[in-house]
């Protein structure tokens, strides 16, 4: 009894530490550069809050532009300032985590779980940076926990808890909405046992109270709820329509974006980084987890993650694999529940080897994005430097540059008809376009390849930015 006791203690003391170098890691590898068009709407929001010019872009995210511009006030950087806020959150997961597991598994067993989730290497890269990924994931994991609090109370008022959490999660992040199945599960078994619909009925007025205090304070910085939901219409529309990726949108075949879906964004990207060691050391676990321990998810989390990954696979990009973070948490969840549930002396090590694993693999690469200027900082640093007159054109490129305040001009331009009535503008200048422009030129069914001169390719992290990691700045030659 005594060995046990002091095997646990270590493992605690050794659990806590882990934790307090991940989250150390974690706070000194905030990305500090906003590199896409979702980033710097976000770090522009932190000093000047405006739907209207997409600071942020619709909904708001108020919750997580309250936090940044918390963080922003100690840190100068409003980047930077909303990566640590995302680490911050993220890492706070760890207690809800431990204590939805601590109920089938020791203490310390349940620590090591939760570090062998917050440690995912591809977690901790996406979440350390200024997007609302890290701060939605660590707010999901406290709302998933009230829920299940509340499913073992009998009161009423223990359904405000997990009704609040959901109104702060749509605040951050509206894209988890499918996760108002547990919201819904609980409300039914509530129905169940009680049989009183104004129980019912007064939880569903509370959960629309909550959220209407994010909304009508977001459509008062826009005239109104009537312009605030027109403005969500638009955006909406666009994202099924046209730039989301949707499965509407995108001309990617339905069993191609199933198998990039589960092989590449799930499996590869999401659970193993990228790195070879770390998807076979997963295929040992999860070979583990297969054959051993009674661990079961919670229902509603189980119906909740199905419908979240539907909405993933048909309404999100499927270019973006950051996308999938819940269900890579959840998964993580699943199966070191089942491994670390078992009565095996050596789970422990197991769970500390692969946490190991993942902290020096997801630290190398946090440490990479935040000492690498991304592929459109590069470009923009070399572009000033040049002397002679020219134009850029991008696609979606042209919102950092904007950001960067760089001394040139830059168009984006989607329709090669209006890139040949635009560059006349130029006709004395240099003129140059980046890979995404002739992609989408080629995509319009023109052939722009004797036209264009490759001029440098600029990289930064493929697994951080799939899609602006690499850029190549072609020169327009005019002529046959």
């Amino acid at each position: 009894m005594d060995k046990r006791l002091g095997d646990d203690r270590f493992w605690m003391s050794f659990g806590v530490g882990m934790a307090a170098l991940l989250a150390g890691a974690g706070l000194y590898g905030a990305n500090p550069y906003a590199a896409s068009w979702d980033e710097v709407d976000f770090a522009r929001a932190l000093e000047r809050y405006d739907l209207l010019a997409m600071q942020p872009h619709f909904p708001g995210y108020p919750y997580l532009i309250l936090g940044g511009m918390a963080v922003h006030a100690l840190v100068a950087n409003p980047a930077k300032a909303l990566s640590i806020l995302n680490v911050l959150v993220l890492f706070s997961a760890a207690f809800p985590i431990v204590w939805l597991l601590a109920r089938h598994m020791p203490r310390s067993a349940a620590l090591w779980a939760a570090l062998s989730v917050l440690s995912s290497s591809y977690v901790l890269l996406a979440a350390a940076r200024p997007m609302s990924d890290g701060a939605a994931l660590g707010v999901l994991w406290w709302y998933i926990w009230a829920v299940e609090w509340a499913r073992r109370r009998t009161t009423w008022m223990a359904q405000l808890w997990p009704a609040a959490l959901f109104s702060i999660l749509m605040g951050i992040r509206l894209s988890y909405a499918p996760f108002a199945a547990a919201l819904l599960i609980l409300w039914h078994e509530d129905w169940k046992t009680h049989r009183r619909l104004g129980r019912v009925a007064a939880s569903l007025l509370a959960a629309a109270a909550f959220q209407f205090v994010w909304v009508a304070a977001v459509a008062a910085t826009e005239g109104g709820l009537w312009p605030f939901f027109k403005l969500g219409w638009a955006f909406v529309v666009g994202h099924f329509s046209d730039w989301g990726g949707t499965a509407a949108a995108s001309p990617l075949p339905f069993w191609e974006r199933v198998r990039r879906f589960v092989l590449d964004n799930f499996l590869w990207t999401g659970m193993a980084s990228r790195n070879a060691w770390l998807l076979a050391a997963y295929a040992v676990v999860g070979a583990i987890a297969w054959r051993t321990g009674p661990f079961r998810l919670p229902r509603p989390l189980v119906v909740s993650a199905l419908l979240y990954a539907l909405w993933a696979l048909f309404g999100q990009n499927i270019d973006k694999p950051r996308h999938l973070l819940p269900l890579v948490h959840i998964a993580l969840v699943f199966v070191w529940g089942r491994v670390l549930a078992a009565p095996r002396s050596w789970k422990h090590v197991l769970a500390a080897a692969v946490v190991l694993l993942q902290a020096a693999i997801g630290i190398g690469q946090l440490c990479e994005q935040a000492k690498t200027p991304p592929a459109v900082y590069q470009l923009a640093d070399d572009l000033r430097d040049k002397r002679q007159p020219f134009v850029v054109y991008t696609w979606e490129e042209t919102r950092v540059l904007d950001y960067l305040n760089v001394p040139f001009p830059h168009k984006d331009v989607l329709h090669f008809s209006f890139f040949l009535q635009d560059k006349e503008n130029y006709r004395h200048a240099a003129i140059y376009m980046t890979n995404h422009v002739v992609q989408g030129f080629e995509a319009q069914g023109i052939d722009v390849s004797r036209h264009v001169r490759k001029v440098k390719t600029y990289r930064s992290s493929l697994l951080a930015d799939p899609v602006y990691g690499t850029i190549t700045l072609y020169e327009w030659v005019d002529g046959e």
